[in-house]
């Protein structure tokens, strides 16, 4: 298997193994080479998506981005909120520099439809601002698929049963719960259905609540509740802790698929799974995922269930054209991360420059084939596995001809040696999250 230093993580950890735009596209266009792009959402794969856009095109391509809110809580390293290693301001990432150095334009609002006419579209907003543009790109990222006894249409206990999966004031709420537990106190959490965002994240998780109880409280219970038959991802690391450091804290339960949830009247909640009850005052469920709701409304979905299936070659919609989804909405077979939805981003917004300017010279540019010799991403990410310990994890997919998909690189998956944690894979996670937000949002 090939390795890759530290080092060496970091460095590619900041470039995202994607393409930008050769000069010579730019040149071949006519002077006329222009167009509007509206971007739905402001993650890491909105907002990259935005500013490279404007970079690539040197300023030429109109990009108005549109955001519920006013900033990005990154889910990156949130769950370090939870045993006070960072606070909530340290992770949440401002619009402003994407608007005073590139020149996008930031909508705040949510976006209720998109209406196509001949030659435009228009993007309609809460706000009754209504936005032309020639090209929408989607990256709400996720929804959540309700479960019974805990959200059903308007009923919503998410206030008692804290999911913490997108980052804000869930995350405020699950750290409020787990500091106030007693010493002997259970936590239990369940992991949501593959394919969830951040595929380690679940597993860390309960490892920085596990060691949240040996050090502050001294004794308690970390149960884990999980529907795959084993750990899905860095399984000798997070057995190797499960079963070593936190042997006499953490439960794992493997092919637990969770049914509902029942809030009794003493505060207690009961989790009920396909392997039996677990009760227990602090419960954080991760619901099973799909696409954000946008997504579904414009009917870029099969059956209107799971994730938006694309074209990796640009992450334009198969179902409809001049209609792109990149990040955790889509279906591409990729992890659903901050980092690799800042790769397909930058993917995307290659690919949309491309078409732009292969309209105005007659020549197709986007499935050019050198360029999709090169079509590379790269998924990566640190995961804090005790209180200045963390282990890291990279991969390389790379674009494949044959069946327009996104496959891992042979031998590319690489992470941490033998003890699979260590302080210096810690001091490296800041850095390397450092690198991904000034990618970003910088």
């Amino acid at each position: 298997m090939t390795q890759i230093n530290r080092r060496e993580f970091i460095k590619i950890s900041g470039a995202s193994a994607a393409l930008a735009v050769t000069p010579s596209v730019l040149k071949a266009a006519e002077s006329s080479f222009e167009a509007r792009v509206v971007v739905v959402g402001g993650g890491f794969a909105g907002a990259t998506l935005a500013k490279y856009l404007r970079i690539w095109s040197d300023g030429k391509i109109k990009v108005t981005m549109v955001d519920k809110n006013s900033d990005h809580v990154s889910c990156v390293l949130s769950n370090l909120i939870l045993n006070d290693r960072l606070q909530l301001d340290e992770i949440t990432q401002s619009f402003t520099p994407l608007q005073d150095n590139y020149g996008v334009i930031v909508e705040q609002g949510m976006v209720t439809g998109v209406t196509e006419e001949a030659a435009f579209k228009i993007v309609h907003l809460d706000n009754n601002t209504d936005i032309e543009c020639d090209y929408v790109v989607l990256a709400p990222g996720i929804e959540f698929i309700d479960i019974p006894g805990l959200k059903e249409g308007d009923i919503n206990h998410f206030d008692q049963v804290p999911h913490a999966w997108i980052a804000g004031e869930q995350t405020e709420i699950l750290r409020e719960q787990l500091h106030a537990m007693k010493a002997g106190d259970t936590f239990i959490m369940t992991v949501p259905e593959s394919p969830y965002r951040c595929p380690p994240g679940p597993y860390e998780r309960a490892c920085v609540v596990a060691d949240y109880i040996k050090r502050v409280l001294g004794e308690g219970q970390v149960i884990v509740l999980d529907p795959h038959a084993e750990i899905a991802i860095e399984k000798e690391t997070f057995e190797q802790a499960f079963k070593g450091i936190y042997k006499d804290i953490v439960t794992y339960k493997p092919n637990a698929k969770l049914e509902s949830i029942e809030i009794k009247d003493n505060g207690e909640k009961v989790v009920k799974t396909s392997v039996g009850d677990f009760t227990a005052k602090v419960v954080n469920v991760i619901p099973t995922h799909e696409a954000g709701k946008i997504v579904k409304d414009l009917k870029l979905l099969i059956d209107d269930k799971g994730f938006a299936p694309v074209h990796a070659a640009s992450y334009e919609s198969k179902l409809r054209t001049g209609f792109y989804v990149v990040g955790d909405s889509n279906s591409s077979g990729q992890p659903k991360s901050g980092h690799m939805a800042n790769a397909q981003a930058k993917v995307c917004a290659d690919a949309i420059i491309r078409e732009i300017a292969g309209k105005t010279t007659s020549k197709d540019f986007v499935y050019d084939s050198e360029r999709l010799k090169n079509i590379k991403t790269n998924s990566a990410c640190y995961s804090p596995i005790t209180y200045d310990e963390a282990s890291w994890l990279t991969a390389v997919f790379a674009y494949e001809t044959a069946n327009n998909s996104m496959a891992l690189v042979e031998d590319s998956f690489a992470s941490s040696n033998s003890p699979h944690w260590s302080n210096d894979n810690f001091e490296d996670m800041f850095e390397w999250a450092e690198s991904l937000f000034s990618n970003t949002f910088g």
